[in-house]
C-alpha cells in the first residue's frame, strides 16, 4: 500500500512539474522561448513552438517510420529499395516528432533565434486572440500562437513545419501506391 501511496505521488508531482511547463499566456510563450535559446537546447526549443507547430512534426516523423516499414515490407531488393530506406531512415528511427526536429532542424536554429531574446519584448495580442507578437527594441517580432489547450508557443516555425508535414504525407502516399504496384508486380510474376 505504501509503495503505491509513493507511485501516486511521484506521478502527482511529475503532473503538476508538467503543468508548470506549459505557457498560458504569450509573455510566457515568449520567456520559455528565450530560456530554451539561452540554454541552447533544441529540445527545449520544440516545446517551446506553438502546438500546430509541435504536431506538424510529430506527423512527419509519423510518415517517414509508415513508409519506412512499408518499403521494408513490400520493396523488392535493390538500388530503389536501399535508396528510399535511407530518405526515410532517420526521422523511422530516431522515434519522435522532437527527437527530428532536434537532429533536422532545431539544433541550427537555436543561434537564429538569438536576437528574438536581445532584451525585453512587448507583447501585442491579435484581435483574434489566437495570435500575437512578442516586439523587441530592435524591432525584431516574434510570433506566438495560441493552441487548442489555451497554451502559447513559438510560431516562427510554422510555415515550414507545415510544408514539411504536407511533403511527409505526400511520400508516404506516393510510397503506399509503389508498394501496391510491387505487389501487383510480384503477383503476375507469380502466376
Amino acid at each position: 500500500m505504501r509503495g503505491t501511496f509513493a507511485c501516486a505521488l511521484v506521478a502527482a508531482a511529475a503532473l503538476a512539474v508538467a503543468g508548470c511547463g506549459k505557457a498560458r499566456t504569450p509573455e510566457a510563450a515568449q520567456q520559455k522561448l528565450c530560456k530554451a535559446v539561452g540554454a541552447r537546447d533544441a529540445s527545449a526549443l520544440f516545446e517551446a513552438l506553438d502546438e500546430k507547430t509541435r504536431w506538424a512534426w510529430m506527423t512527419v516523423q509519423k510518415s517517414h517510420r509508415e513508409a519506412y516499414d512499408v518499403i521494408l515490407s513490400n520493396y523488392p531488393e535493390g538500388a530503389e529499395r536501399d535508396r528510399e530506406l535511407r530518405r526515410f531512415e532517420r526521422g523511422a528511427v530516431l522515434g519522435s516528432g522532437r527527437a527530428l526536429f532536434v537532429e533536422a532542424f532545431g539544433e541550427g536554429a537555436l543561434a537564429t533565434l538569438e536576437p528574438l531574446c536581445a532584451g525585453d519584448a512587448r507583447v501585442e495580442r491579435a484581435p483574434d486572440g489566437e495570435n500575437a507578437t512578442a516586439v523587441l527594441a530592435s524591432g525584431a517580432h516574434a510570433p506566438l500562437r495560441r493552441g487548442s489547450k489555451d497554451t502559447w508557443g513559438f510560431a516562427g516555425f510554422a510555415d515550414d513545419a507545415e510544408d514539411r508535414q504536407r511533403r511527409a504525407m505526400a511520400d508516404v502516399d506516393e510510397v503506399r501506391v509503389s508498394a501496391a504496384d510491387y505487389e501487383r508486380a510480384a503477383t503476375r510474376s507469380a502466376k
